[in-house]
């Protein structure tokens, strides 16, 4: 494999895995953190790595546990996370490895994927983000104080003047009273 080659195979997994970050986080109080794109990075450099040197079985099952521990150790992944991360795996593994010879039956897998996943985000989300913009904003009650939406939202309005947003009750701190609130702006 050339420079040239690797170059490409670069750039298509990674133009690929912009378009699969960008359709990732259309959801107003759901986002991928940018650093699970090193993810699929790393693994088209290790892919790249385990075809230019022997290796044994161990270092498979090593890397596997590997993964394991971090899965028992990390943050709790939302399915979004987890989707986005198993597809930019899978897209930097067929990168590195497929044949390049069969460019064409390549760059068919890569948008057959690149595509249900472009359709499943988009039948989840089911919109646009109407709202690029989130602040988190604690609101003092009292102890009459009710949930109420309209309540809530004229309360937001005092705080900020921001006329059209949505918003998420995040936590209640009873001890302080104080709610928590997401903004989206």
């Amino acid at each position: 494999m050339d420079l040239y080659e690797l170059v490409g195979r670069f750039l298509l997994l990674f133009f690929s895995v912009l378009i699969l970050y960008f359709f990732s986080n259309r959801k107003d109080n759901q986002t991928i953190n940018p650093l699970i794109v090193i993810v699929g990075l790393c693994t088209f450099s290790l892919c790249y790595l385990f075809t230019r040197i022997e290796i044994g079985v161990g270092i498979g099952f090593g890397l596997f546990a590997i993964f394991s521990i971090l899965r028992f150790r990390a943050q709790t992944f939302t399915i979004n996370a987890i989707v986005f991360l198993f597809a930019t795996i899978t897209l930097s593994i067929l990168d590195i490895m497929y044949p390049f010879e069969k460019l064409e039956v390549l760059l068919f897998f890569q948008s057959i994927i690149i595509g249900f996943y472009i359709i499943a985000s988009l039948i989840v989300n089911k919109k646009a983000t109407k709202y690029l913009n989130a602040i988190d904003v604690k609101i003092g009650y009292e102890n009459t104080f009710v949930l109420d939406d309209l309540k809530i939202r004229k309360s937001i309005q005092e705080k900020i003047n921001i006329e059209n947003f949505e918003f998420k009750v995040m936590t209640i701190n009873a001890i302080n009273n104080e709610i928590e609130v997401k903004v989206f702006y």
